[in-house]
This record gives structure tokens, sequence and C-alpha cells, in this order.
């Protein structure tokens, strides 16, 4: 089992833009983490 514990993309509400201002599966060294913990999860 693997839990990872990213949180989730921040929003803007408080100016009512809905913006998006963070990005879970945007970031490369995140997104390289989650591989390569699949990969070895489905090596076990």
């Amino acid at each position: 089992m693997i839990y990872v514990n990213m949180g989730h993309n921040d929003i803007d509400y408080e100016h009512n833009s809905n913006k998006e201002l963070s990005f879970t599966f945007g970031n490369a060294m995140q997104d390289q983490f989650i591989i390569d913990g699949l990969l070895w999860l489905g090596m076990h």
C-alpha cells in the first residue's frame, strides 16, 4: 500500500474568480514521485 497526502488544488474563492492557483498534477517532481511509487508497488 502507498499513502500519499498531497492536498488539493488551491482555488481563489476569496476574490470570486474561482481561478486555480495550484495544480495537483502539474508539478514534474510530484508527478514523477507518483509514477515511481506506482511502479514500485507493481513490482511488489
